[in-house]
């Protein structure tokens, strides 16, 4: 490359880090968001959880209910799939995509699929799995009003006996730069370590009522809190990546700006040894 040539490509680059700054920047503010968010939710969350084990553990043994019981004449499966709308975000749809795509193909019987996000849409309809239904731009203005229009959808196919199972892809956010595929049974709803509590409250009118009432509230907060586990590890990520970018970025300039001084100097070198040569042949 000649020193034009280099000029051009480091003005290229540094027009480049000024995109992935800005990204950076503005992945920053949601991440913010989207962490509050998550942190926030979590002890109405885990107190949630906690009255469900309650009830659960003073259940009469003969109480059944379709949440708790998977359908028997059911021949299918639904899968959520939760990935982001845009890129840039480093591993965060790719490895999730990759584990999804390996389970659907293990699946004895036929799956249904609800996308949540451009990218996992885009993705598995490339690969000949169509979406039952889409959701886009959740993530934009995620609150819990609209994601219990998602849940009431999910629970009326539910217990309509079509499906045996739910079950959600996402990412659990785990620090800023990392992230964990999880596959989350939904439906049947399994209330781990409820028969190991132990409380003296007195539920009226009675556990069966309060149970029917609480059930699709709970598995709305469920559902909910897996929408800001997973919005706040696509923000950890894009602000992470973009951040990264901009280092390479500064990287290859410098390299650029090293060979473009050398390129410079060789040239000057070169002329200075002609000047020299032509003097001394005129001599």
């Amino acid at each position: 490359m000649n020193t034009r040539e280099i000029r051009k490509r480091i003005a290229s680059i540094k027009k480049t880090q000024q995109i992935t700054k800005a990204m950076k920047m503005v992945a920053a503010v949601r991440y913010r968001k989207a962490h509050f968010s998550l942190i926030a939710n979590r002890p109405y969350k885990q107190d949630m959880e906690m009255l469900m084990k309650d009830l659960a553990s003073k259940k009469p043994d003969n109480f059944t209910h379709v949440y708790f019981t998977a359908p028997k004449k059911a021949e299918k499966e639904l899968l959520v799939v939760i990935t982001s709308d845009k890129g840039l975000c480093g591993s965060f749809n790719s490895t999730l995509l990759k584990s999804c795509l390996k389970y659907l193909k293990t699946r004895p019987v036929p799956v249904d699929i609800i996308t949540i996000g451009k990218k996992g849409k885009d993705y598995l309809s490339h690969r000949g799995f169509k979406s039952l239904r889409h959701y886009s731009a959740v993530m934009n203005n995620l609150n819990y009003a609209g994601v219990v229009e998602i849940i009431n959808d999910i629970l009326r196919d539910y217990k309509t006996k079509k499906y045996r199972s739910v079950n959600v892809f996402f990412n659990e956010f785990k620090i800023v730069t990392q992230a964990k595929t999880k596959n989350f049974t939904l439906l049947p709803v399994s209330i781990e370590g409820a028969a190991g509590v132990k409380s003296e409250f007195i539920f009226e009118p009675n556990v069966e009522t309060l149970l029917e009432r609480l059930l699709p509230k709970y598995l709305g907060v469920i559902f909910y809190g897996i929408l800001l586990e997973s919005n706040a590890s696509e923000q950890g990520l894009r602000m992470t990546s973009m951040e990264q970018a901009t280092t390479n970025a500064d990287d290859i300039i410098k390299k650029l700006t090293l060979i473009y001084n050398q390129t410079r100097q060789a040239s000057i070198t070169k002329e200075l040894i002609d000047l020299v040569g032509g003097a001394a042949a005129v001599s």
